[in-house]
């Protein structure tokens, strides 16, 4: 299976939370830290979740499939990402077929 690269139109950064330095008592810091940019497909979730998403304050999830690379392959859980002006938590990272792809499922809070 491969990725068709007329679908991967979207830019998507994936996050992750690392130390990024010291205060002045030495303790560390942590922000959130590109770890990867990505060109991705992304197919949101159904009509309902998509109507849900309309009220005030909703989720809205969707699937991110980005080609396997080294970086891609390795998004854990704990990383997010940011996609139109949203923060998305991942829930899910699938391998699409033999180093074809990842698929990543994630949720935003809208609102």
């Amino acid at each position: 299976m491969s990725l068709d690269s007329g679908r991967r139109d979207k830019r998507i950064v994936i996050e992750r939370y690392e130390e990024a330095g010291r205060d002045t008592l030495n303790a560390p810091i942590y922000q959130w830290i590109v770890y990867v940019r990505a060109s991705a497909s992304v197919y949101y979730g159904s009509g309902s979740e998509q109507r849900e998403a309309a009220q005030t304050s909703a989720s809205l999830s969707a699937s991110f499939e980005v080609l396997a690379n080294s970086k891609t392959r390795g998004v854990l859980m704990t990383d997010r990402i940011r996609f139109d002006n949203l923060i998305w938590d991942i829930r899910s990272t699938i391998p699409l077929g033999h180093n074809a792809g990842v698929r990543i499922t994630a949720v935003a809070v809208t609102g």
